[in-house]
């Protein structure tokens, strides 16, 4: 299934692609919509993955109709995240992908995470030794499922996004890709499930 000996570089999302953070942030989530009294949906929330918090924040207050200052919910968040001192392992086959891809292609991150959060879970891996470069949601203004992620990976990389395929987990993620211009290989509990090409 898997084929991507004609592309030049290979993007990979983080949170629930490479590594297993995603059991981190719906944790921290969980307890954020407890303590605002607001009901929890995960399966929705996972869905979402990509975008950053605050953005996941707007959407949430959106579906429920509630009035609650978004700021207190996102720093809420942000803070029960933080405070989860195993965030996750490596994804073994996607990981196992780019250990073996890494001398032959450029390598890049393309996340929804705040560039600290990317940062501190890449620094309990080797992952940053592997990549050529990560954009965060620091770097962006558009998020996932805008483009503009994935085209600042491959500008960075020195790329045409044709050139480029991502690995993915959600929805919005493979929307970005698709918008980008580049094939998707979705991921779900750490398998490659499909192949999106992009047009």
């Amino acid at each position: 299934m898997l084929d991507i000996n004609k592309y030049k570089g290979i993007i990979f999302d983080l949170d629930g692609t490479l590594v297993n953070s995603m059991v981190a942030h719906a944790r921290a989530w969980e307890q954020t919509c407890n303590r605002f009294d607001i009901p929890y949906d995960k399966e929705w929330l996972d869905q979402l993955g990509g975008m950053p918090s605050r953005k996941v924040t707007l959407e949430i207050l959106k579906r429920y109709n509630l009035s609650i200052d978004p700021q207190l919910i996102t720093t809420d968040k942000v803070a029960n995240f933080e405070a989860i001192e195993y965030k996750g392992d490596v994804i073994p086959n996607i990981y196992a992908i780019l250990k073996q891809q890494h001398k032959l292609k450029k390598i890049g991150i393309g996340t929804g995470a705040q560039a600290k959060h990317a940062h501190g879970i890449l620094a309990t891996t080797d992952i940053p030794s592997l990549i050529d470069t990560i954009v965060t949601s620091d770097d962006v203004d558009n998020h996932k499922p805008n483009p503009d992620t994935f085209l600042k990976v491959a500008e960075q990389l020195d790329l045409d996004p044709t050139d480029c395929v991502v690995f993915e987990d959600t929805l919005i993620g493979q929307y970005a890709a698709t918008a980008a211009g580049m094939d998707c290989y979705m991921v779900e509990s750490g398998e490659i499930t499909a192949f999106i090409p992009a047009y």
